[in-house]
Parts: structure tokens; sequence; C-alpha cells
């Protein structure tokens, strides 16, 4: 019905007569916008994952850095340290390597054992169709799980080289007794004999990275410790060795502990070196939240000191030391401990000259004293050891009256609570279990509810558990700890 209104033409003059104009047809399987959005967010979402993170530092095929996409650390102390990861990450592609290259499936369908232990847990856990989307995708997903399994044993073997008792727990997720019995020895047994016979590929933890891990681990110290000890030729070499040590645990709360048991053994080889070790413990412990003043035992001191004199003078330099703190000072008069004591003989004219009035004989006598040297070796007593049984060197403890209060008051521990966790600093935050039942019997303490109260009563502060059991031991976090004193440092 055409429009009677002449008017209407001029009201609808806004329309546009496009049926002359060529039809466009529109694509709607094709979108720009939505398609560059999603590479970008892919892209983006790449860069989060181990594969793209690690590309250029591992030099990564195109293969291996989708096969480490796959991936996921459970997060801890020991492998968020990148080099630790790094080296992680290169035993878990050697490893791969040797699966596919060296272990073959009994079936050959497949293209490595990991696919043939994946459909035997599909089958028996799932039975899925082969063709099913669930299939597809729990395939996918299983895959997945024993790729990281093989991360962790990675993670463990890494651990090891680098002396952490500490192990990431390998629990399976799949319990059934022929998953398990096929897992070992398709996957487990063979991963484990690679890795045992591959940790020379392994490269040692460099400077900072030690640094890092004895701070966190503080009884890591004591293996290469040991293998300073049997590998020992001389003092001076010792010596030297215990001090590049000491460097890479600056952050260690037991780096006193390592110079004195180090002045402890040196003991029976170097007098001088032993004193200036000891020395160096004390530094570190007059700098540390408490002053332990550990004494040198008996047998050490029998071995360092052969006169009472010389124990004294040792006690002399150290108090001295306590005081003022010149570590160089207090070295160069130790030197002089050792040295031979002589006593000068002053001669007095005139009594030689009444005594030369006496008779001949009186007077042949002093002059053959006389004739000896002008000085004599001071007669000094020898220590009896066995008699003197509470001779101990008598270290000042500087600053008693002005020691500021040690842990936060806000904390509300109890002085039990207190006493417990200065016991823990004194043994470097790790305890044997027995050590510890003899300490909490010591004290009339039932062990399981004290250090549950002090692990509740802190939690909120640190927001995990303080004391942790590893093993046979209680240990304490050193950071954890840290939090909980006044002026942290």
């Amino acid at each position: 019905m055409e429009n009677s209104n002449p008017d209407s033409s001029k009201g609808n003059d806004f329309i546009i007569d496009v049926s002359d104009m060529p039809e466009i047809r529109i694509n709607y399987e094709e979108n720009p916008i939505s398609n560059n959005i999603n590479t970008q967010y892919n892209h983006e979402n790449n860069e989060w994952k181990i594969g793209q993170k690690y590309l250029k530092k591992l030099s990564l095929t195109e293969d291996q850095c989708t096969l480490l996409n796959r991936l996921s650390f459970n997060d801890n102390v020991f492998n968020e340290i990148d080099y630790c990861r790094i080296q992680i990450l290169k035993q878990f592609v050697r490893t791969i390597a040797f699966f596919y290259r060296d272990c073959k499936p009994v079936n050959r369908a497949y293209s490595s054992v990991i696919d043939e232990l994946t459909e035997i847990i599909i089958v028996l856990e799932f039975n899925y169709r082969k063709d099913s989307l669930n299939y597809k995708y729990t395939f996918e997903s299983i895959q997945s799980e024993i790729l990281n399994h093989l991360l962790k044993l990675c993670e463990n073997n890494v651990r090891d080289v680098y002396s952490i008792k500490r192990k990431v727990n390998i629990d399976f997720k799949y319990t059934n007794p022929t998953i398990s019995e096929k897992f070992y020895k398709k996957i487990v047994s063979k991963a484990e004999v690679f890795l045992e016979n591959n940790r020379h590929q392994i490269l040692d933890a460099d400077y900072r990275t030690n640094i890092i891990l004895n701070e966190n681990n503080t009884n890591r110290w004591r293996d290469k410790f040991d293998l300073i000890v049997s590998d020992y030729s001389n003092a001076i070499s010792f010596e030297r060795e215990v001090e590049r040590l000491a460097e890479v645990n600056i952050k260690n709360p037991s780096l006193d502990t390592i110079y004195f048991d180090a002045s402890k053994f040196i003991s029976i080889h170097d007098k001088i070196i032993s004193l200036k070790l000891y020395l160096r413990y004390l530094e570190k412990d007059l700098n540390s939240n408490g002053f332990n003043r550990k004494h040198l035992t008996k047998t050490i001191q029998k071995n360092l000191f052969s006169t009472k004199d010389q124990i004294e003078e040792f006690e002399k330099i150290v108090n001295e030391f306590v005081v003022v703190r010149d570590l160089q000072s207090a070295f160069e008069k130790i030197a002089t401990i050792y040295l031979s004591k002589r006593k000068k003989i002053v001669i007095d004219r005139s009594a030689i000259d009444r005594v030369q009035r006496l008779d001949s004989e009186i007077s042949q006598k002093l002059g053959d004293l006389l004739a000896d040297d002008d000085t004599q070796e001071e007669g000094i007593p020898v220590v009896d050891f066995e008699e003197n049984l509470n001779i101990e060197l008598h270290v000042l403890n500087p600053s008693l009256e002005n020691e500021n209060i040690k842990y936060l008051q806000d904390l509300g521990l109890s002085e039990v609570q207190m006493d417990v966790l200065d016991f823990f600093e004194r043994n470097s935050f790790s305890i044997l279990q027995s050590e510890l039942e003899d300490y909490m019997r010591s004290k009339q303490l039932f062990m399981g509810a004290t250090l549950e109260a002090i692990n509740d009563n802190l939690y909120d502060t640190i927001d995990d558990l303080l004391i942790e059991e590893e093993d046979e031991y209680f240990t304490i976090n050193h950071k954890y700890y840290k939090k909980l004193l006044n002026n942290d440092k």
C-alpha cells in the first residue's frame, strides 16, 4: 500500500535507499576482534606456565616447552629458589628423554611407557570408552599426574645432591595394588636408577644459593664440615676451608657452632689456630640473640694448655675481647701465650762483695752460679688436669643488667614457652626427639601438650606451625623465629 501522505517523504529523509547496492556477506565464522583478544589472552596466560617462563633459560625446544607447560610445582622454600628450580627442570628434561629413548612399552601401540601406564589406569579406575570425551580428558589429566610425579622425584634428587634432608612427598594418587605395582615397575624404579646414575649432571649450588639453603636448613653445614675433617691434611688448609664454609653460612644461626666444633677438632693439631677459632666462635656468639658462652671441655683444655698460667692468660685475652671486641688485637696476643717466659736475674754488686768475704768454698760455689746465663727459664708449675677438675675458662657475660626483653610482649608467651624456644635456639633450631623428651622430663612438662600450646599461641602471628617434626628431629624455621623477637635483625 502506497503512502498517500505527500509530506511523508520529508519526514523520512533519514532513510537511505540501498536497494541498488551490492550484497555484502557476513562471515559468522571469523571474529577478528575476538581472535585478537583470545591470542593475547593465551599468550599472557602461557607466560605464567613453566615451559614459557624457562624457554630461554633452558634453551627448550618447542616440544619441551609444551611438555613443561603441563607441570606445576608444589611451591616450597627449596624449589622457589630459581637456581634450584632450574636444576630440577634440567633433570626432568633428561629423565623424560631417557623414558622416550630407552624405556620401550610392552604394547608397541603406545609411544612411551607413560602413555601405556596412563591407559592401564584409565581401564582399571574409570573404564571409559576410548573414543569418548571423558577418555580424552582423563588421559591428559592422568598423564600430567605422572609427569608431575616424575618432577617430584627430580626435586628429591636435587635435594639429595644439595644435602637437604627433608624430601617432598611422593605418594601416588592411585592406590589400586595393580596400578601401584605397574607404576613402580614402569616408572618409579626406572626413574630412580636413572636419577642416581646422573647425579653428576646437577651443577653445584652457587654462592648465593648456598647462603639461602644454609639459612633455611641450619644443620646443612655438617655434611661439608665432616668432609673437611675427613680430608684434613694441615692446620692452615683446615682453617681456610672452615672460613669458606662460614662465608656461605653467614645468615645461618648455627654459624657460631661451626667455629666451636672447628676449634675442638683442630686442638690436637694446632693450638694457636684452635684458640683463634674459639675467639671467632665467641664473636658470633656475642652477636647472636643469646650469649651461650660454651666452654672448652676438659680434654680440649688438656690439649691446649700445659700450665695454669697459660689458661689464665687466655682467659684474660678472652675477657678483654668480650669488652672491646677487637679480634685482630686478640689474635696477636694469642700468639704470645706459648712463648717461653724467662726471668732476668738482677745482680746486686754489694751483695757479691759481701759474699766474696766468705770462705773460699762458698765463694767458689757462688761463682759457679753466676757463671750461668744472665737469664734462666722461669719455673712454672704444670697443671695436673686430673687433680684440678674444676679448671675452666671464666668468660664474662656483657651487659647483663641492660639486656632487652627478648620476645615480643604482644605474643603472650609464658616463661615455660620462652625457655623451650631458648632451648631450640641453643641447639641451632633442630633437636633430636630423644633430647627434647629428656629436656621436657627435666622440666616436668608433657612434650606434646607444650609444643602444641606454643604452636597454637603463635599460629596467628606466623600463619603456620612454628615447631615441626621432621623424621627424628623437631625443628623451627629460623625466619619464623625471627618474627618473634624484639629488635629483629
